[in-house]
Formats: C-alpha cells, sequence, structure tokens
C-alpha cells in the first residue's frame, strides 16, 4: 500500500520524460532507425521497448533461415540486425538508403567478412535468384502504395526458387498528422488482406502472418494486441 502511494506521489512530481529515440538509440533517425550494440553479454531485460520488439523481429527471422542460406537485408538501418542473421547465413547483403548510417556501420563491422553494405534506393537493386531469404522490417510502409507492387516484384525477382521474404510492418496503423511527420510513412492501415493482395499480384505464394505487441514482444501466430504484423510468404518453385 505505502509502495503504490509512494509510486502515485513520485509520478506527479516527477512526470515521465518523453522518450529520446535518438538519445537512445543514437543512429536512430527519429524513431526509423534501432541501434543495438550487440555483444556476447547482451542483456535483453536492459533494452528499451523499441530494442526489444526489434530485435525479436531479427531473432525469428534467423531461426527461419537454414544454416548456409544466402540472405539480404534490405532497409537494413543500422546493421546490427544483419550481422545477427550473419551468424547462421554463409553471406548477408544489406541495403539501405541512408549513406551516412551506411559509412558508419561499414566501419563498425569491418571485421564480419560475411556481411556487406551498401546505400541504395532499394526500387533500384537488380538481383536475379540470388537470395534464399529476402528479410526487410518496417519497410513497405515508407512506399506509396502503388510503389509497393514494383518493391515485392523486386524481391521475387531476387529470390530462388522456393526462397522465402520475411518482412513486417505496423498493424493498421492510422493515418496521422504525427505518423507522417515523425515516422516518414506514406501507407497506412496494411492488413492481412491487403498484404495478400500485393503478394498474388507480384506471384507470392499466400502469406503466412505472425503479430507482435510492445508489451511482450514474442513474435507469435496467435496475437494477443496487435502492434506489428510479420509476413513470411514463399517464391513458388
Amino acid at each position: 500500500m505505502i509502495k503504490r502511494i509512494y509510486k502515485a506521489i513520485k509520478s506527479r512530481i516527477f512526470p515521465a520524460r518523453e522518450y529520446d529515440f535518438n538519445k537512445s538509440n543514437p543512429l536512430g533517425g527519429n524513431g526509423e532507425r534501432v541501434d543495438i550494440k550487440l555483444s556476447k553479454r547482451l542483456n535483453f531485460s536492459k533494452l528499451d521497448i523499441y530494442q526489444k520488439s526489434h530485435i525479436a523481429r531479427y531473432e525469428f527471422a534467423k531461426d527461419i533461415i537454414r544454416d548456409g542460406d544466402v540472405c539480404a537485408d534490405w532497409a537494413c538501418g543500422t546493421g546490427y540486425g544483419s550481422v545477427l542473421l550473419s551468424s547462421k547465413a554463409s553471406l548477408v547483403k544489406a541495403a539501405d538508403i541512408n549513406g551516412e548510417i551506411i559509412k558508419v556501420v561499414q566501419k563498425r563491422y569491418s571485421d564480419i567478412s560475411n556481411v556487406s553494405f551498401e546505400t541504395t534506393n532499394l526500387l533500384s537493386l537488380q538481383y536475379h535468384e540470388l537470395f534464399d531469404v529476402v528479410v526487410s522490417f518496417e519497410t513497405i510502409e515508407h512506399f506509396k502504395e502503388e510503389d509497393i507492387p514494383q518493391l515485392l516484384t523486386i524481391y521475387i525477382r531476387a529470390l530462388k526458387k522456393g526462397g522465402k521474404v520475411i518482412f513486417s510492418t505496423p498493424y493498421m496503423q492510422k493515418k496521422s498528422a504525427d505518423a507522417i511527420k515523425l515516422g516518414f510513412h506514406f501507407m497506412f492501415c496494411i492488413d492481412e488482406n491487403k498484404i495478400n493482395d500485393w503478394l498474388k499480384e507480384t506471384g507470392f505464394e499466400s502469406g503466412v502472418f505472425y503479430y507482435q505487441d510492445y508489451q511482450t514482444h514474442h513474435v507469435q501466430i496467435h496475437p494477443g494486441k496487435k502492434d506489428f504484423i510479420l509476413c513470411v510468404a514463399k517464391k513458388p518453385q
């Protein structure tokens, strides 16, 4: 009882400060790029809620790829996820549109021989049947709706037959001034039907959907609260 009263008084005297994404994630880009410094001593419990959800998505992708797979990590951001995937994949080719970020991560991970980073607009990629898996987290919402089929066509072209794309996006995010200003988002209200329409249009098989929330951070097929939707879709054999 005393503890509850203390917490209530403390919250009034010392109200919670607004989360400063760039202070907590120096390469954050106003919340669009989560940064985690990988180490053998990484303590998940010490990460903030954005880092926990973000790294959980990469761990999910890592569980799906097979030992020795050739992978892409497109819209790779700060590159820590690319390095995480490289512990299982034989090669990871990562790309992001932000050249300044890429310069930093190229230097940071210069000793990881099976990861390469390039600066490019994803719509300019021209790979052909090279990858077993393409990973692309929090990407499609940054494209206009008319460009998303083109993006997925680039992904399916880059995959080997039977290869998989793994991507995520905010689930049913409402269009708002804050979302547009802070998130640089062009696409909103994305759900399973919309994703399957894009997949069908571009030649993928129907997606298998998973969900994630900011409370548990778990990626699961039977959701509680839906903050993110993750899709795994296969290129036909």
